[in-house]
């Protein structure tokens, strides 16, 4: 018996391409600054400095931003009594599910953090296509004053802090064969390594489809075809400093039937 063949079935060839990129609030202290404040200021009127930066979103539902990742930096040049300086970083509004960074430092110099954000409110905010501010908060633990010379921070789709599996950044669905190519950037000095894994899942339990070591600038070919199926997780693995900020512009090609 003849083998049967639907004639209405159709191979299907399309190209998702997401590009984020890396947002930057520039030094937003443009010399240096006294914090004499020894208590949080109350409403995002009297914050410090504020930031308004958009990420944007896919524009197919079949890919999905899993993990926003931001870095912080700010220079303290010196300490009056103070010893201590404090900071809160708020994103649209000044609560406990809107707070992005809660820093205590109490040497000089400079300084670095580094936020995974996911499933909650601030993940929900900044995940969402539209612009959001950043607020920043500066106080002391008592009298007089520290002195600061840089406050800057980045958003960006991708991942920070990254050990054992990583996180997932993106999540594509797609059942049938699929390449990409991605272009990486970096906020810091290390390394890192970028898994496309599906079905997505922790290595034990998935097979990877796409894998290199990346560093700042890197580019990424598309090269074979991958038969993968339901959901595949795009992710950084083994960052080499904990502080850097992980992201990639990505181009998919997809082939399946329709």
């Amino acid at each position: 018996m003849a083998d049967k063949f639907d004639s209405d079935t159709q191979e299907k060839i399309e190209t998702l391409i997401y590009n984020p990129g890396l947002q930057d609030s520039g030094d937003l202290e443009a010399a240096t600054a006294t914090i004499t404040a020894t208590v949080e200021a109350t409403g995002t009127g009297n914050a410090d400095y504020s930031k308004s930066l958009t990420l944007a979103k896919p524009d197919d539902a079949r890919l999905a931003v899993k993990r926003i990742a931001a870095r912080l930096a700010v220079t303290i040049d010196s300490f009056d009594t103070a010893t201590h300086l404090y900071c809160r970083v708020y994103v649209d509004v000044q609560d406990a599910d809107h707070r992005l960074f809660d820093e205590d430092w109490d040497s000089i110099g400079a300084k670095l953090d580094a936020e995974n954000v996911g499933s909650g409110t601030v993940f929900d905010l900044l995940s969402d296509g539209a612009a959001h501010t950043f607020y920043f908060f500066f106080w002391v633990d008592q009298a007089n004053n520290a002195v600061i010379s840089l406050v800057q921070l980045w958003e960006a789709v991708g991942s920070s802090n990254i050990s054992g599996y990583g996180v997932v950044c993106l999540a594509l669905t797609h059942t049938g064969l699929m390449t990409f190519g991605a272009f990486i950037k970096r906020q810091g000095t290390g390394s890192s390594n970028l898994y496309a894994m599906n079905p997505s899942g922790g290595f034990s339990e998935s097979a990877a489809v796409r894998t290199a070591s990346v560093t700042h600038n890197t580019s990424l070919k598309a090269d074979g075809l991958y038969l993968v199926k339901d959901e595949t997780s795009i992710r950084f693995v083994n960052s080499s400093v904990l502080t850097d900020l992980w992201t990639l512009d990505i181009t998919i090609r997809l082939r399946g039937v329709q």
